[in-house]
C-alpha cells in the first residue's frame, strides 16, 4: 500500500511540473519591458527572398501573395519564390499568373515530385535561392499564413544585430467563423506565443521559431548548413536550436502579427498535435546531450530551459 502511495505522489508531482513551470515563466513577462532588443534594433531593411510551400493551394494562394507584395517594404527588396510541391489543382496556373503581374518580385518553383514533406519542399526553394546570391535574408512562411503590412520590417529590425540570426513573429488564429475549439487555440496562442516567447526573450533562448514566419539572415542559413532539417517532424525546432548552437541569437517579434488558419475539429487538432509531439520526441532525443548539461551552451543546456 505504501509503496502505490509513493508512485501516485511521483506521478502527482511529475503531472504539477508543466503548471509550476508555466508559472514560472509568467512570472518573468514583466521584465520583458526592459530586457528585450529593441535597444539594438534599427530600421534595416535587407533584400528578403520569401519562400513559401504550396501544395493545392488554389483558394488561398493569390490572397497570399497580394498581401506579401502588398507589405510596407521595399519591392526592390523583395522577392516571393512559391514552391510549387507537385500540385495537381490550378496553384501553377494561378502562380504563374502572379508572375506575369509582378515579374520582377514573384516566382514559381516546380517540385515534378512531391509528398516528401514541408522540409523538402522548402529546400527546394531555399538551394535556389542561396545560388542567386541576391538575398540577404530568407523568409519561411506556409502558405496559409497572412501578414499585416508592417510585420515584415519588424521582424528585419532585429538582423540590424549582426549577433540576431533568426526572428519569429507572432502567430495570431484568425479564420472564421470561429468556434468551440478555435477559442481554446485563441487563448493557447496568447500563453504560448505572446506570453511564453517573450519570457524566452528574457532568459535569452528560443524554445521554437513559429514554422509559419521566421526570418533568417542568409548568414544563419549558411551556418545552419544552408538547409532545413528533414529527420523530424519539428524541423523547425530543429532549425531554431542548430542556430543557436551556432552562437546566434533567435528572437521572438510580439510586433509583427501574423494571422492564420488552424484546425477548427478534434480530428484535425489531433493530427496537428500529435505531429507536433512526435517530433518533441524526435528533437528531445536528438538534443539529449544538451539538457542539464551547462557546459555546451549557456542557455540551451541551463536547467531552467531543460525543464521548460
Amino acid at each position: 500500500m505504501i509503496v502505490i502511495e509513493v508512485i501516485l505522489t511521483i506521478f502527482v508531482i511529475l503531472g504539477s511540473l508543466p503548471l509550476f513551470t508555466s508559472l514560472y515563466q509568467f512570472s518573468l513577462i514583466g521584465r520583458h519591458g526592459s530586457k528585450n532588443h529593441y535597444n539594438k534594433t534599427m530600421d534595416y531593411t535587407p533584400r528578403v527572398a520569401i519562400v513559401v510551400p504550396a501544395w493545392n493551394e488554389e483558394n488561398v494562394i493569390a490572397n497570399m501573395i497580394e498581401r506579401l507584395y502588398d507589405m510596407n517594404y521595399q519591392k526592390e527588396s523583395l522577392k516571393i519564390y512559391i514552391v510549387d510541391d507537385a500540385s495537381n489543382d490550378k496553384t501553377p496556373d494561378v502562380v504563374k499568373s502572379k508572375h506575369k503581374k509582378y515579374p520582377k518580385n514573384v516566382f514559381h518553383l516546380r517540385r515534378e515530385k512531391g509528398g516528401q514533406g514541408k522540409a523538402h519542399t522548402l529546400n527546394h526553394g531555399i538551394d535556389i535561392i542561396i545560388k542567386e546570391e541576391w538575398a540577404q535574408a530568407i523568409l519561411v512562411i506556409d502558405a496559409e499564413v497572412l501578414f499585416e503590412k508592417r510585420a515584415l520590417r519588424k521582424m528585419a529590425r532585429h538582423l540590424a544585430d549582426p549577433k540576431v540570426g533568426s526572428v519569429t513573429a507572432y502567430i495570431k488564429e484568425g479564420s472564421m467563423p470561429v468556434n468551440f475549439i478555435k477559442k481554446f487555440v485563441v487563448f493557447e496562442y496568447i500563453t504560448a506565443q505572446a506570453a511564453a516567447r517573450r519570457v524566452q526573450n528574457v532568459i535569452g533562448v528560443m524554445a521554437c521559431l513559429a514554422g509559419g514566419a521566421q526570418l533568417h539572415s542568409t548568414t544563419n542559413m549558411y551556418v545552419i548548413g544552408g538547409r532545413i532539417d528533414t529527420s523530424s517532424l519539428a524541423e523547425d525546432t530543429f532549425t531554431t536550436f542548430k542556430s543557436q548552437l551556432n552562437d546566434r541569437i533567435a528572437i521572438f517579434e510580439p510586433n509583427a502579427v501574423v494571422w492564420a488558419e488552424e484546425p477548427d475539429g478534434p480530428v484535425g487538432i489531433w493530427k496537428q498535435r500529435s505531429r507536433w509531439a512526435r517530433g518533441n520526441v524526435q528533437l528531445s532525443r536528438a538534443f539529449k546531450y544538451l539538457w542539464f548539461k551547462k557546459s555546451i551552451h549557456p542557455q540551451l543546456d541551463s536547467f531552467r530551459f531543460g525543464i521548460i
